[in-house]
């Protein structure tokens, strides 16, 4: 990732930075259900901020 993009958006780049880890170092079946569980959660959740966002910005 740029410096630029881990600069304006560090939540981000950990999280991201945190699942590449635990997909890499945990090859197991259930421990990879739980991150793509997990993962999808936090895609939920980052759509309802991203549409909120967009709401305040258009007024």
């Amino acid at each position: 990732m740029s410096e630029e993009y881990e600069k304006l958006h560090p939540i981000l780049t950990e999280v991201t930075r945190t699942f590449t880890q635990l997909y890499e170092h945990r090859k197991d079946e259930s421990a990879r259900q739980k991150l793509i569980k997990l993962e999808q959660l936090l895609e939920e959740k980052l759509a309802e901020i991203r549409g909120v966002k967009e709401k305040l910005e258009k007024g």
